[in-house]
């Protein structure tokens, strides 16, 4: 197969300028006592497609309001809209940082066997973060995140709620919508390369590019890789950075791209995929330098320090995020 070309993630202004970081330890732990217990849930959740969404649900509303919430909240506050988005990535200077920011932002993985469990893992701590945040609000307890499948031929557009230039309840503007290049108009522009799932006919999870020349389904056995530039895996190619790259804006950098909030949507149906792909009788790796040598750091819905291992992750029945996709159909038909 021919090599694909990535479509390069442009870099986009800093964030909003915030306060200085000061310390306020009081708030700060009435807030997280306030968001403990978010991932204590006995039932799991359920990820729905957000084009699939019944008439008078109210997923988006709520995360909505969560966002509003969550972006009052200072950046030290590791439950904060912008302390959550550094994870990912950040444009400040790292002199700037403190020791806690110098560890635990600028961490996603790319181009490198650990893309999916790492995103797996930053994607569960942001639900329970805006779970905990919804039910805080007056909310349902069983918020899940919801997922946008734009492989379907009818949802090539971004969802209609993050386009609106309002949201109903909200004071100004519709915290959904932000700075993008392409989609704020309401009509498609994804097109089928774009969202191509040929990556879920690959076999092999980690690929190994000086022997075989190929990145394999979910990466190149090499990392932690904060961001390599070439040689993704196949899923982390194509639809992954496509989308990415299509929508533009914030999105179009990895430094920014998880301060606009279609991008958990985004992640949420690349970690999908992944499940979809392993539900084709593919098997994940069993290499223990894949599964426990190497440890992610984060810090969960309370503000405690934690750490994931791929391992701890790639069970999503019984490991620390209990949830479920509703629908995990091979959507290739009878490849396999």
């Amino acid at each position: 197969m021919a090599a694909l070309v990535r479509r390069a993630w442009r870099r986009k202004p800093p964030f909003p300028p915030g306060g200085p970081l000061r310390n306020r330890a009081v708030r700060l732990q009435a807030r997280r006592d306030a968001l403990s217990g978010a991932a204590d849930m006995t039932t799991p959740r359920l990820r729905k497609d957000v084009f699939k969404l019944d008439a008078g649900d109210q997923t988006l509303q709520w995360y909505a309001k969560a966002i509003h919430d969550m972006q009052q909240r200072p950046i030290s506050d590791t439950s904060s809209w912008r302390y959550q988005a550094s994870i990912h990535g950040t444009l400040q200077n790292p002199s700037s940082l403190t020791s806690d920011q110098r560890q635990a932002w600028a961490q996603c993985q790319h181009a490198t066997w650990f893309f999916l469990p790492w995103h797996r893992a930053y994607l569960g701590i942001f639900e329970d973060i805006v779970a905990a945040t919804v039910a805080k609000l007056g909310g349902p307890g069983d918020w899940a995140l919801p997922y946008w499948n734009y492989s379907e031929a009818n949802a090539r557009a971004l969802p209609p709620a993050f386009t609106a230039q309002a949201f109903a309840g909200l004071p100004g503007q519709n915290p959904l919508r932000v700075e993008r290049d392409q989609g704020n108009d309401g009509k498609p522009f994804l097109d089928n390369k774009a969202v191509s799932l040929n990556c879920l006919k690959r076999k092999i999870f980690g690929g190994h590019l000086t022997t075989a020349g190929d990145s394999g389904f979910g990466g190149p056995v090499r990392g932690p890789n904060h961001m390599g530039d070439s040689d993704q895996g196949q899923l982390e190619m194509v639809p992954h950075d496509m989308v990415h790259s299509d929508i533009g804006g914030l999105m179009g950098d990895p430094d920014t791209a998880a301060l606009d909030p279609i991008f958990w949507l985004h992640h949420a149906n690349i970690d999908r995929l992944w499940e979809v792909w392993r539900k084709m009788g593919n098997a994940n790796p069993t290499d223990p330098k894949w599964l426990s040598a190497t440890r992610f750091f984060f810090h969960d819905a309370s503000g405690r320090a934690v750490t994931f291992a791929p391992q701890d992750v790639v069970d999503t029945a019984t490991g620390p995020w209990r949830y479920q996709y509703d629908n995990l159909a091979n959507p290739l038909g009878n490849v396999r």
